[in-house]
């Protein structure tokens, strides 16, 4: 029997809704095809390779997007006192982002008004002020110079205009703390619509971080980005997962401003598999983890995913949650939504994957990625779902927060699943710089939020390139 065979009748990549009798306004609805978004669509069934590592593209990508758009900075629970900071580095740019006395989070460029040095090199601290480690100049938590040192051998022509650090836009939403260089920017709600609302459940702002981790990889930061972007590559890179994940029939939507979603059924075997009908060991960890005796369990492998919804909502569920607010879907299923350019998230009641994408400074065949891991209260001595590798001796009650780890693509410790997704990343970049791939990049229709990525770095280089103003 072939794989279409074994698919819904209706399913097809970028049409097919998980659930079509679902009201227009639930969180699973279907959103319209790609193309209503993106008519172009179909220029992008190849992609040349160059946009990977060419140094050209990759300045004008810094001009129309990194310097346009909203990229997520860090977390408003790393300010929770005046003068708390973090540091932010964006390619070659480098922001201090804190809390002022007045309680305002504001952003400003790490770079002192004298001679350039970056005032802070740590990741995190706290402050009454800002000293230059250089000539001790000094700027307040809002940004105003406070001391210019022995000022009266400076003439005057050289101490002219503002000696305040340069702030650049910085808001805020569920938790998250956003950085824009733009000025003339839309508000940063506007940008991400329609994601707050359709993650607004989750209640990320107050979820705290138990996994802190970045990883240097010898990639672009699109092929990194693009990895998370379809499911396609399951059944090769993480097979282990095919008895409890239906990595075929997914739904993929599309919205504004490049942002997207992808809907994995999981706690159902993959239609690659042979036998759909049985428990197999992995849908009886996911009985065991929801609080359902696998040993006990009288249904089938159909039956799993309904026995997980129904023990999620009993209240003495073993999270201790309170699902009311969430869908059933989204008791079971993988959301995998993204905001354009550079952010990701692995959503779920009990934990969410946040996953960032960040250019290196100078090469275009490198990138920073980063995961943060953020789980909500649970009851006392639970831990966050196995499939998100924290490990067993981390502290997840939120008491401390985790030190960040910078590590590399041999050893990143992130668990299998993404270790398997990095495996991949520098073996791809090698690939694209080959002349054997002159023919460019192939993308199939389960591919299709890769064509919408490349098409909306298009429609942006286009509008600032023409003076046509920001998306």
């Amino acid at each position: 029997m072939s794989i279409g065979e074994k698919c819904e009748p209706d399913f097809y990549p970028g049409v097919w809704a998980a659930d079509a009798s679902l009201p227009v306004g639930a969180p699973e609805a279907k959103s319209p095809p790609l193309e209503a978004l993106y008519p172009e669509k179909d220029r992008y069934l190849t992609i040349a390779p160059e946009r990977y590592f060419d140094p050209g593209f990759m300045r004008r990508e810094w001009n129309a997007i990194w310097t346009r758009s909203w990229t997520c900075a860090g977390r408003v629970s790393d300010l929770r006192e005046v003068g708390s900071w973090f540091k932010y580095d964006l390619g070659h740019e480098s922001f201090i982002v804190v809390r002022g006395a007045d309680r305002q989070i504001r952003a400003f460029y790490n770079v002192c008004q004298h001679r350039g040095r970056r005032l802070v090199s740590q990741d995190f601290g706290r402050s009454a002020s800002f000293v230059c480690g250089f000539h001790s100049w000094v700027y307040g938590l809002d940004g105003t110079n406070r001391r210019v040192t022995d000022r009266e051998f400076f003439k005057e022509a050289a101490l002219c205009g503002d000696l305040g650090l340069k702030p650049a836009r910085c808001e805020s939403w569920a938790g998250f703390v956003f950085v824009n260089m733009d000025p003339a920017a839309p508000p940063l709600l506007d940008y991400l619509a329609p994601m707050p609302d359709l993650l607004a459940m989750y209640r990320m702002e107050n979820m705290h971080i138990v996994k802190d981790v970045t990883v240097a990889i010898d990639c672009n930061w699109k092929v990194a980005c693009e990895a998370f972007l379809e499911p396609y590559h399951v059944h090769a890179t993480h097979p282990a997962l095919l008895p409890a994940v239906d990595d075929l029939q997914n739904q993929y939507d599309f919205y504004p401003n490049g942002h997207g979603r992808i809907v994995t059924p999981l706690a159902v075997p993959s239609p690659r598999e042979r036998d759909r009908n049985s428990v197999n060991p992995a849908l009886a960890y996911m009985l065991r983890e929801a609080g359902v005796d696998p040993d006990a369990f009288t249904g089938n492998a159909a039956n799993v995913r309904n026995a997980i919804r129904k023990a999620k909502r009993d209240a003495d569920n073993p999270f201790g949650l309170d699902y009311s607010e969430f869908s059933d879907a989204q008791l079971t299923d993988d959301w995998n939504p993204s905001i354009f350019p550079n952010l990701a998230f692995n959503a779920f009641p009990e934990a969410v994957q946040v996953m960032r994408y960040l250019p290196h400074a100078t090469h275009a065949g490198k990138c920073h990625f980063s995961v943060w891991i953020l789980v909500p209260p649970t009851k006392a001595g639970i831990r966050p779902p196995a499939n998100f590798g924290v490990e067993e001796d981390v502290d997840v009650s939120g008491a401390a927060r985790p030190v960040r780890r910078y590590n590399d693509q041999l050893r990143p410790e992130l668990g299998d699943v993404l270790a398997q997704d990095i495996s991949n990343m520098a073996v791809v970049q090698q690939g694209l710089i080959s002349r054997g791939m002159a023919d460019g990049v192939r993308l199939s229709e389960q591919e299709q939020r890769v064509q919408q990525l490349h098409a909306e770095i298009d429609r942006r280089l286009a509008l600032a390139e023409e003076g046509a103003g920001r998306p």
